[in-house]
């Protein structure tokens, strides 16, 4: 046996080296939040591969986020080498692509294999020319209710239509991205589904090829994705999930998936209860939590070797504004225990609560990022350029050629552009190749005429080019993108080109592929248009984490802050009198629970302002639910006791964590304190139950 794999292997807990070695029938292992999955899969790989001599490229491992996938395989190679991990080990979407780039044209829809992917933003895009040409009305049909539909029904999870009009937008949609050679994502998986379904031949090609399937992060699969394991229909079928973290519905996750895989494949399960993140109190909470679920695929109850650690604390604010500054408190008192501000998180379940927190930390001078921004790729200069790289290779697309055609601006008005359109489509060429054809004034058409010259020396000197990463270059100079950064200011301009500077790097990798300088940019482009929403870019400089929690799925943090423990916000108020959706509810409060290693602090308030008024709020049900956990002595699950002392300017105060100080300044509730150094000026609400005025016998 390899000196590394058995060293690793005698890591493992039992638990976790049964399901490594495990060999029969399918196997679901159940891995509790912490418990080592990553870790897990990787050795069960690792031992495929290095002890029982499975061909790597007979190995498919299949994951939600290209991160967990280039995760996993770096893993798996440092312990198999001199083995590499075959090119099947990827995300779900990425493997679709692979599949359809040799067989799209099998489908027998009007697909070639060289078709484009197209990103969500797009999409959204096209669904609006679609809304648009059908004249609908924005007010009858929201767009994003058009394009949630569209997936909803590609995807299976809705049969019906109450308007004509929804099905309308879904079939002008689906024709024009066949006629434009292009295909989003739910195209990447409901396509695989229909070869395999259709096409037998194909079918046993692949189920031939792999020996092993891996599925990591199983929760999350939906119908289809469920439908094309069937029918694969492989022996060999290892899953790795938490049917507990179950949080994506509204992305098509399919609780369910977790039974049927057990009954349909006939499988067996190993459960991972030993959690190497947290501490017990924290552990106790969530396991007291969740059993509060009625349909549970199956039961578990996490534990560690932390030990008790600090008691949860939960609290009862008066308002939301003194929901904050018992945050804030808090969160000062943990950076003089040690932690850093980034190892601290406020989580909440909807984005509207986030505000009250940037306000006042921003007053507090408590630095903090809110997580999950926009993604590097859906940036707009990022996309511009790449539009541009994706004509050139593909002149005949009139997706990408409408976004850059006028841009920057070429005096093209709306006008002519849909005059170009609807003479492509008479005569049925491109719009590139009309250009040369169409009768339009001068001036508009000598426009057109120098940006198709454009496109033509982009693509002329990409095959003269020493370096991949120069086509960014080339493609900035030739186009005069700077025109377009001229109109920004001086900040947005310089972050702008910042971006599109760092695109030459992830152009730079581009060298290492095979192929023609054409070949490595295409393998590039399918490589970039996979990054999807859950692909967050995450570099926090020293500042706490605001999120949502189902943003932060994955993550874990020292400290955590779940704020808006109320009926309504948490759960939502969309899941009242459904059960199913309670269920979901709850084990997203599971998954933020579970985020948390060393301290967790839950709240709620009587009063919370939202939508411009004050309104009285009702303690969620889950906050009775964990309160059923054996208290501790120490564990503060009462109500702060509210401060109802009057201040005045000059007054001494003391503070039960800055000690002595004076007050120089009030401005409404807020007064500004001078403390001793290394304090310092501190601004903190006058109820705030940690200050009192000095007492008499207290001077000195």
């Amino acid at each position: 046996m390899n000196d590394l794999l058995e060293k690793q292997l005698k890591d493992l807990n039992k638990e976790q080296l049964e399901a490594v070695k495990y060999q029969g029938s399918p196997l679901f292992v159940v891995a509790g939040a912490g418990t080592g999955k990553t870790k897990t899969l990787t050795m069960r790989i690792a031992y495929l591969v290095k002890e029982l001599g499975v061909n790597p490229n007979n190995i498919l491992g299949v994951t939600f986020t290209n991160k967990a996938a280039g995760e996993i395989r770096q893993r798996v190679n440092n312990i198999i080498y001199p083995f590499q991990m075959g090119s099947w080990l990827q995300t779900f979407h990425a493997f679709g692509l692979r599949i359809l780039r040799n067989h799209a044209v099998d489908l027998k829809l009007g697909y070639n294999n060289d078709f484009n992917v197209i990103d969500e933003v797009e999409s959204k895009a096209l669904v609006k020319e679609v809304m648009d040409e059908l004249k609908i009305d924005k007010e009858d049909i929201k767009l994003g209710e058009a394009k949630d539909f569209i997936s909803s029904y590609k995807m299976e999870l809705v049969d019906f239509y109450y308007d004509d009009s929804f099905y309308q937008i879904y079939k002008l949609y689906h024709e024009k991205l066949i006629k434009n050679q292009l295909m989003d994502f739910d195209d990447l998986i409901k396509y695989v589904y229909l070869l395999f379904k259709n096409n037998k031949e194909v079918l046993n090609i692949y189920q031939k090829q792999f020996h092993h399937i891996l599925i990591d992060e199983f929760q999350d699969t939906d119908i289809i994705q469920y439908k094309i394991i069937k029918l694969l229909n492989n022996p060999h079928t290892f899953v790795v999930g938490d049917p507990d973290q179950s949080i994506y519905e509204f992305r098509g996750a399919r609780y369910e998936n977790n039974e049927a895989f057990l009954k349909d494949f006939k499988a067996q399960t190993i459960i991972l209860n030993q959690n190497y993140r947290s501490t017990n109190n924290i552990l106790k909470t969530a396991n007291t939590l969740i059993k509060h679920n009625k349909n549970r695929t199956t039961e578990k109850d996490l534990k560690s070797d932390l030990g008790l650690g600090d008691p949860v604390s939960i609290a009862t604010l008066d308002t939301d504004f003194e929901e904050v500054d018992y945050v804030a408190f808090e969160i000062n008192k943990l950076l003089r225990k040690g932690l850093d501000y980034e190892n601290i998180a406020v989580l909440y379940r909807n984005n509207v609560l986030s505000r009250n927190f940037e306000h006042k930390f921003m007053q507090y001078e408590i630095p903090y990022i809110i997580y999950g921004g926009i993604s590097f790729y859906q940036r707009k200069e990022v996309k511009d350029i790449l539009a541009y790289l994706k004509l050139v290779m593909d002149k005949d697309n009139n997706f990408f050629f409408k976004r850059i055609v006028n841009t920057p601006k070429r005096s093209l008005g709306d006008v002519t552009i849909k005059k170009l359109e609807e003479f492509s489509e008479e005569k049925n060429i491109s719009m590139f190749e009309a250009i040369d054809k169409v009768n339009l004034p001068t001036r508009a058409l000598n426009n057109l005429k120098d940006f198709k010259i454009i496109i033509e020396t982009i693509e002329t000197k990409i095959k003269d080019l020493d370096n991949i990463k120069e086509v960014v270059d080339l493609i900035y100079n030739e186009s005069k993108y700077e025109q377009v950064l001229e109109l920004e200011t001086e900040e947005v301009r310089e972050n702008r080109l910042d971006n599109i500077n760092e695109l030459k790097t992830v152009f730079s990798l581009s060298n290492n592929k095979l192929g023609t300088n054409y070949e490595k940019i295409k393998e590039t482009l399918d490589e970039l248009a996979l990054f999807t929403d859950r692909e967050v870019s995450y570099q926090n400089k020293n500042s706490v984490i605001l999120s949502t929690v189902h943003q932060v799925k994955g993550l874990e943090f020292d400290a955590v802050f779940i704020v808006g423990l109320e009926d309504g916000i948490f759960p939502n108020r969309r899941a009242s009198f459904d059960e199913t959706k309670i269920d979901e509810e709850r084990r997203l409060f599971y998954v933020a629970i579970t985020r948390a290693k060393r301290y967790l602090y839950i709240t709620n308030t009587e009063r919370r302002r939202l939508y411009g008024r004050f309104e009285f709020a009702r303690p969620s049900e889950f906050l009775n639910e964990i309160r059923r956990v054996e208290p501790k002595k120490s564990t503060p699950i009462s109500k702060p006791i509210k401060n109802n002392e009057k201040f005045i300017l000059s007054d001494i105060v003391i503070h039960s964590e800055f000690g002595r100080g004076i007050i120089v300044e009030i401005k409404g509730e807020i007064l500004t304190i001078a403390f001793n150094m290394p304090h310092g000026i501190k601004k903190i609400l006058a109820t705030h139950p940690s200050i009192k005025k000095e007492d008499e016998n207290e001077k000195v």
